[in-house]
Formats: structure tokens, C-alpha cells, sequence
């Protein structure tokens, strides 16, 4: 992001405050639990797409973190144990370069390298730091992201035996234009340049079909590059898990509930072990950015009850209603769970929360975690449905038909 006026004026910032919600409470787990077995107790984080490294409101002149800021105060954290944290920022925007480079001097931290130019001229250079240790790597481009195969085989397919994920923010908008000009007519000035470019981005032209299916057509023509760009995620994704034998978590991220999404942001992982602290991470980032749609909505009715009177006040109104969803939000991911695992186990005697994790949360998968499937467990178990609760943590537990 090369205007902060921009990042908070546009509408951008609430779907920063799911990512970045996401980013650093998964990136604190991945590193903290890796490192503390790794070699020399290390573990490598790789930023691609690094931006500015932080934001400043230009209303309130208040700093929101970038993605290179909250990993350097992961690293921090891990060096306060004994541990250490490599961090690589690649930006190649040279304005933003500047602003991340500044970002990075001021953590004095010997570990951290900001490099200037193109991840994907970077990425073999940059990857070399994490030898001999595990590494997350987080794309987030503002358009379409590293190749295809340079994902698959640079990336995921690192070698050595340390485990690396991919974090990769997926812009469904940047698909849904570039691929709307498949509708444009042959010939049509940069329309060929622009088709091939998402083919280098998706790892060849099978996207195309997908594009022009004749449901897609049949669509009113404002609706169609929408429809085809959701359907190409999933099968993007699709592609670089079935390449890899990697698991896969995608996240739809809105501005706001009702807008479509703008991003997907996928994690791709070798380990069952990753599913369910990302889950985890996700459900608190939704609950973030919940309460940061709330704080604008609040600050709009404040100002609408400066200019009105009213026996309940918008301000007033807005906290009743904002405090009922979040209660019908635990409700109905409670519900879910409970309906999941009792579907699941008219077949099985067993399910494994690590393993099986979709089964088990159902259709609240993101929405729950932790405290939704604590409650759904009890409230089976007292229904005679399942066998108690462990009092424990739940990421290796079984649930198990009583």
C-alpha cells in the first residue's frame, strides 16, 4: 500500500484488520511451536509482498501495524526465550522500500533483511536464510501473485526436511479484472498481454474454460467475472494442494458481511498439526474485525445522535444489536458443532478434532474454535450423545460416540 490515505479512506482497513488478525496470532503459534524444536531453536519468516511495514491514519494520525511489524515483534518475543526468528521483507515499490527499511533498522534486530525488488527474482536468495529450519511465507500482492510453479516447487516443495507453509492472500479482485477481459473482443488493445499474464499467474490457460462455462454466460454480464474468479480460487487452490500433498484452509475476506470478497487468504500446509491453531486464528480475526465494523458503526451513530433526539439514542441501538449478533454468532456455531459431530458419528464411533477437524466444526469452521467446541462437546456429552469433555486442550482430542 503506497498511500495511507488510501488504506483507511477506501475501505481497505477492515479486511487489514482480518489479515493482519490472522497473520499474527497464526504467525506467533507456527514460530513458537517450531522453533522449539528446530535446529538451534530457529524458524524463518518470509514476507513477499512487505509494503510499507506500517501505517499511519492521516484523520487520527494512530499507527497500524504492516505485516513486517508484527513479525518483527514475534521475532522479539522469541529472542526474550532463546530463541531466534529470521525474518526477510521483500518490497518493490521503492517509496515503500524506503518506509520498510526504515521499519526494520528501527527493531535492531541482526536477523531481519529488507530487500528491495520483485519477490519472485528474490524468492531462491531469500529462501536460502531459512535452511535447516522451518518457514512460513506470506504473499500478499495487490494483484496477481508468484507463478504457479515457483509456488509449487520454490516455495512448498523447499527441500530438506524442516517444514514450510504457505500463507497466500489470494485478490479475487485482481482476478475479476484482469479476467473480465476475456469478454472483450480479440484483438482489443493490451487484452492479450493481460490473459497471458493470468496464465503465468495460475500456471496455464485452464482457467479460461472456467471463464466461459455456460453457466458463467448465463449470467448478467456485470456477475460473471465474479462467479468465475470465486470458482478458479478454489480450483487454484486445489492445484497447489494436489501438487504438493499439502493441506489447505481458505478464508473469504470482506470488507464488510454483505460486500463480496475481495480476497481469499489460503493456508497451504504439510502437517495435520496446522489446522487447527489456524482455525483458531481465524475465528479470533473474525472476532476483530466484528468489533472494528462495530467501532465504526458506533462512531457513525455518535454523530447522528449529536444532530437528533430519540427516547434510544443510534449510539445505544448500535451496541444493543452489535452484542444480540455476537450472541446469535455463539449460538449458532455451537449448533453447527453439535450438528456436525453428530452426523459424523452416525458412521464412525470416533472423530479426531486434529485430523478431522471440517467434520467436527462443520459449518463453523472459522466462525468457532476452542470455547464453541468445548460448549457443543458438553452439551452433547449431557445429551448422552458423546463421552465427556476433556478439561484440557482439545487439539488432540477425540471426540468419541458414548
Amino acid at each position: 500500500m503506497n498511500n495511507n490515505t488510501n488504506f483507511f479512506a477506501d475501505g481497505k482497513g477492515p479486511a487489514a484488520v482480518l489479515k493482519h488478525g490472522v497473520l499474527k496470532r497464526y504467525l506467533s503459534k507456527f514460530a513458537g511451536a517450531t522453533s522449539s524444536t528446530s535446529p538451534g531453536n530457529r524458524v524463518g519468516f518470509l514476507d513477499g509482498y512487505a509494503g510499507e511495514g506500517e501505517y499511519v491514519n492521516p484523520t487520527t494520525g494512530e499507527t497500524s501495524e504492516g505485516s513486517p511489524r508484527i513479525a518483527l515483534k514475534i521475532a522479539a518475543d522469541l529472542r526474550d526465550l532463546g530463541r531466534e526468528m529470521r525474518t526477510v521483507f521483500v518490497e518493490k515499490d521503492k517509496k515503500a522500500f524506503t518506509s520498510l527499511k526504515s521499519v526494520v533498522d528501527s527493531a535492531s534486530d541482526p536477523h531481519a533483511v529488507a530487500l528491495h525488488g520483485d519477490i519472485a527474482q528474490h524468492i531462491s536468495g531469500a529462501l536460502i536464510h531459512f535452511q535447516n529450519m522451518p518457514a512460513l511465507v506470506f504473499l500478499d500482492p495487490f494483484g496477481s501473485a508468484l507463478d504457479h510453479a515457483t509456488t509449487v516447487n520454490a516455495i512448498l516443495g523447499r527441500p530438506g526436511t524442516q517444514p514450510t507453509e504457505l500463507l497466500l492472500n489470494f485478490s479475487l479482485q485482481a482476478l475479476r479484472r484482469m479476467g473480465a477481459r476475456i469478454y472483450e473482443k480479440e484483438g482489443a488493445s493490451g487484452r492479450g498481454a493481460t490473459l497471458a499474464r493470468v496464465d503465468h499467474w495460475l500456471g496455464g490457460d485452464w482457467w479460461r474454460e472456467h471463464f466461459q462455462a455456460p453457466e458463467i454466460l448465463a449470467l448478467p454480464q456485470k456477475d460473471r467475472p465474479h462467479a468465475a474468479s470465486l470458482r478458479v480460487a478454489d480450483l487454484h487452490a486445489s492445484r497447489i494442494r494436489d501438487a504438493t500433498n499439502c493441506g489447505r484452509y481458505s478464508v473469504p475476506i470482506h470488507r464488510r458481511p454483505a460486500d463480496k470478497p475481495i480476497f481469499v487468504l489460503m493456508l497451504f500446509y504439510p502437517r495435520q498439526i496446522a489446522a487447527f491453531p489456524f482455525n483458531e486464528a481465524v475465528s479470533l480475526a473474525l472476532e476483530d474485525w466484528r468489533k472494528f465494523l462495530h467501532e465504526v458503526d458506533l462512531a457513525e451513530a455518535e454523530l447522528a445522535d449529536r444532530a437528533a433526539v430519540a427516547l434510544i439514542s443510534a449510539a445505544e441501538s448500535t451496541r444493543i444489536q452489535f452484542e444480540a449478533d455476537e450472541a446469535a454468532i455463539k449460538r449458532d456455531a455451537i449448533h453447527s458443532i453439535k450438528n456436525a459431530i453428530t452426523e459424523a458419528l452416525v458412521t464412525r464411533q470416533r472423530l479426531s478434532v486434529r485430523s478431522e477437524l471440517s467434520l467436527v466444526m462443520g459449518g463453523a469452521l472459522g466462525i468457532g474454535r476452542t470455547l464453541h467446541l468445548r460448549a457443543a462437546w458438553k452439551e452433547l456429552a449431557k445429551e448422552g450423545i458423546v463421552t465427556d469433555c476433556p478439561k484440557g486442550a482439545l487439539d488432540k482430542a477425540v471426540i468419541t460416540k458414548a
